[in-house]
C-alpha cells in the first residue's frame, strides 16, 4: 500500500463493506492499466490446473522427493458446490515435472484446498471428504493404497503424525466465513451464537479415537468481551507448535453485517494451560518461529496492523519489518531457520501480488517476484500466493494465477541461500 492508500484503510478499517467496495472499484479502474503479469528473479515453474492451499502446511515428504497437490479443471473460478470434486494426488520426477493422481475428494475450498497434508515422516498423506452427514478424513500412502478413515475433518496433523486437530467446517461456510469451510458437512446448532456442542476436538489417528478439547461456547466464555454479545462464534485455524506439545488457534465472532473480531489462543495438545495473546480485535495469519515464538499479522493494542513476533504463554511481543511491510500477508518459516520467512502480499491496486523474503535478524526484505492475479479472481475463488518451504529451506512453492488459470508454482533458491547473495526483481 502507497501512503494514500494505508491512510484510507486506517480510517475504513472498522467499517469493511464501505473498505470493500471502495477498493473493488479502485482496484478495477487500475486494472486496465498495462502492468506485467510476471517479474521474477528466480525461474519460475508453473503446473496449471493444480493448487496446494494454506501457507501453514508443507506439502514436500520429509524427503522432498514428493510434492503434494490438488487437481481441478473447469472449477478454477467457480465456488464449490455439490458434486464438485478435486484430484488428490502429488508431483515426482525432475522438478516435480509429473502427476501422480491417487483419488479424489468432494471436500475443499480455493484458499485451503481439501487440507491435504503429510502424517509425520512417512509416506502416508491425509486430506478431507464427504461422508454421510459429516465431513470425514482419508489416509492414502504413495502407492494408492487407502489405509484409513477419520470420522471427523481434520485441519492440521502434529508433526509426528500421531495426532490431529478438528472442527466444524460446516459453521464457516454456512455462517460468515465462506471460502474457508465446506458446502458438506453437519452443524447441530447452526443458528446458535456460540455451540456448546462442538469446538476443537483432537484426534488419535493412530488408534482413531476423538476426544473434545472445548465448545465454541467454552472458548466465547473465556474473559468475554462487549463485541461479543448477540455476535457469531466460531473457532479456526489450528496450527501445532514445531514439538507438537501445544497448538494455536483462532476464535472469530461476527456482528453488525460482517465484521469480524479475532482473538489468537495457544494451549497444551490436551487443552490445558489456555493462553490468550495480547492482541486487539484482529488476527489473521500465524506462523509458529520455533516452539516458544511465533509471527502473526495482528493488531496491537495501540491499534495498529502489523507482523508482530509474540512470546508464547506471555504477553511479551515486539513488532517485525514496520519498515518493510504495510499489509497482511501469509508467513511461514523454514524448518531450519528461524532467521529467515516468508510471505505475501494480497493483490494491490494493479492486482499484483509480491512474493517476499525477510531476514528478521538483519531487517531485509527481498521481492522474488511479483504476479498480477487476474481481475475475476476476487472473493472466495481469490488465489493467493500462500507461499511454502520444502524441508531443507531451499525452494519455495505457491499458488499464482498470473497466467489466467490457477496454477501450482516453484522457485529453488538453493544457490543464492549457499553463497548469501539473495536477489531481488
Amino acid at each position: 500500500m502507497n501512503k494514500l492508500e494505508s491512510l484510507v484503510y486506517q480510517v475504513l478499517k472498522h467499517n469493511p463493506k464501505i473498505k470493500n467496495r471502495i477498493r473493488d472499484v479502485y482496484q478495477a479502474l487500475l486494472y486496465l492499466v498495462p502492468v506485467p503479469k510476471e517479474k521474477s528473479a528466480y525461474p519460475v515453474t508453473v503446473r496449471e490446473g493444480f493448487f496446494f492451499g494454506f501457507h501453514d502446511k508443507n506439502p514436500w515428504s520429509s524427503d522432498n522427493k514428493y510434492l503434494l497437490a490438488n487437481g481441478y479443471h473447469r472449477l478454477q473460478n467457480t465456488v464449490p458446490k455439490i458434486g464438485d470434486q478435486i484430484e488428490i494426488g502429488f508431483f515426482k520426477d525432475d522438478n516435480f515435472s509429473s502427476f501422480q493422481k491417487i483419488t479424489s475428494t468432494s471436500c475443499f475450498n480455493w484458499q485451503q484446498g481439501s487440507m491435504l497434508q503429510w502424517i509425520g515422516k512417512t509416506g502416508k498423506f491425509i486430506f478431507n471428504d464427504a461422508g454421510g452427514e459429516d465431513n470425514i478424513a482419508k489416509i492414502f500412502d504413495v502407492e494408492g493404497k487407502a489405509l484409513g478413515v477419520l470420522p471427523k475433518a481434520i485441519a492440521a496433523v502434529s508433526p509426528d503424525g500421531a495426532k490431529a486437530l478438528s472442527y466444524n467446517f460446516a459453521r464457516l461456510q454456512r455462517h460468515y466465513y465462506p471460502g474457508y469451510g465446506y458446502i458438506h458437512g453437519h452443524d447441530p446448532e447452526i443458528e446458535a451464537e456460540a455451540p456448546s456442542s462442538h469446538g476443537i476436538s483432537i484426534i488419535d489417528i493412530r488408534n482413531n479415537l476423538v476426544s473434545d478439547l472445548f465448545s465454541v461456547r467454552d472458548i466465547a466464555s473465556f474473559h468475554p468481551q462487549k463485541s461479543m454479545d448477540r455476535a457469531f462464534h466460531f473457532l479456526t485455524h489450528c496450527l501445532f507448535s514445531p514439538s507438537g506439545q501445544r497448538f494455536l488457534f483462532l476464535h472469530r465472532w461476527v456482528k453488525d453485517d460482517n465484521f469480524t473480531f479475532t482473538r489468537m489462543f495457544s494451549c497444551d495438545k490436551n487443552g490445558q494451560n489456555l493462553h490468550l495473546f495480547p492482541t486487539h480485535n484482529m488476527v489473521s495469519h500465524i506462523a509458529w518461529q520455533d516452539d516458544s515464538h511465533l509471527l502473526a499479522y495482528a493488531r496491537s493494542t495501540d491499534d495498529k496492523d502489523a507482523y508482530i513476533l509474540f512470546s508464547d504463554m506471555s504477553d511479551e511481543f515486539r513488532l517485525i519489518g514496520t519498515n518493510n511491510f504495510n499489509s497482511d500477508g501469509h508467513p511461514s518459516f523454514p524448518g531450519n531457520s528461524s532467521e529467515w520467512f516468508v510471505t505475501d502480499t494480497y493483490p494491490d491496486r494493479f492486482q499484483i501480488s509480491y512474493l517476499v523474503l525477510y531476514n528478521i535478524l538483519k531487517e531485509k526484505r527481498f521481492d522474488l517476484g511479483l504476479f498480477r492475479q487476474p481481475y475475476l479472481y476476487r472473493g472466495e475463488v481469490r488465489c493467493d500466493l500462500h507461499p511454502r518451504w520444502n524441508n531443507n529451506g531451499t525452494m519455495i512453492c505457491f499458488d499464482s494465477a498470473h497466467t489466467g488459470k490457477r496454477s501450482l508454482c516453484t522457485i529453488n533458491i538453493s544457490d543464492s541461500l549457499a553463497t548469501g547473495i539473495i536477489n531481488s526483481f
